[in-house]
């Protein structure tokens, strides 16, 4: 089993549910028929061993049809929400409709700045938006730990605007309450599975994930797990995802 989460990597070695990535995972790999081998390994290097032929599982994987046309995948195990934009509730947001176009944000709040950083992609259709506005309307942060430098600046009001995930809002308290907005364009979630090489070992063992993952689907306790790590706000929203992508037949 790989993984390039290094946080993962010590929850699945511990079996220490502390992140919706690694509950899940650890919930949906539960089963005493194999003996799992957790390794840090960055993704690129993963498909490289895959290539050869290598019996090897690579955890939170999104399914594309390319990907499909070389791999095998689990059932969904997690969903994550797209990335929203947040401000502060006590910045006025007269005028403000959803889903938001960055644009037309900044021509309406000229004088207002979104923090970024230069570390990361924030997807094809979020980048084109960012790369539209104008310099002045841009924070950029540079350097590593990209994630809590943004929350730190966006917490010390550098910028009126920071693009985050939920869960990675979650996992800060925050003394002032923030307001949060989907954007244009951007996928409401993105869903989590094992993709895996594509031989008679590991259809074998996809099958008894996917028994699992079924399990625990009737049981209820798939959506339990991801109802822990998001705020109230977001739970009739991942609710009804969970429900269409994990229940639903498909």
């Amino acid at each position: 089993m790989h993984t390039d989460n290094a946080h993962d990597l010590a929850s699945f070695k511990q079996s220490d549910m502390r992140s919706l990535s690694s509950e899940t995972n650890i919930l949906a790999l539960t089963q005493r028929t194999h003996k799992l081998h957790f390794e840090f390994v960055p993704l690129k290097r993963s498909l490289k061993f895959m290539e050869k032929g290598q019996s090897i599982c690579i955890t939170n994987k999104i399914k594309t049809h390319q990907r499909a046309q070389q791999f095998i995948f689990s059932k969904p195990i997690n969903l994550f929400l797209g990335r929203r934009l947040y401000q502060f509730s006590d910045l006025s947001s007269q005028g403000i409709n959803e889903p938001i176009s960055l644009a037309e944000l900044f021509v309406q709040y000229p004088q207002r700045r979104l923090i970024v950083s230069d570390q990361i992609s924030y997807g094809d259709k979020l980048d084109q938006q960012i790369t539209k506005l104008p310099e002045q309307n841009k924070i950029v942060r540079r350097g590593a730990s990209h994630v809590q430098g943004i929350l730190d600046m966006f917490s010390e009001k550098r910028g009126e605007y920071a693009l985050f995930y939920p869960l990675e809002m979650s996992a800060k308290q925050w003394q002032e309450s923030t307001v949060s907005y989907t954007v244009a364009g951007i996928e409401p979630y993105l869903l989590g599975r094992l993709m895996c090489v594509n031989n008679s070992e590991t259809r074998q063992f996809i099958k008894k994930v996917n028994k699992q993952i079924d399990t625990l689907n009737q049981d209820g306790a798939l959506l339990r797990a991801h109802l822990k790590y998001y705020h109230s706000d977001f739970h009739q929203d991942v609710t009804r995802f969970v429900t269409a992508e994990f229940l639903a037949p498909h």
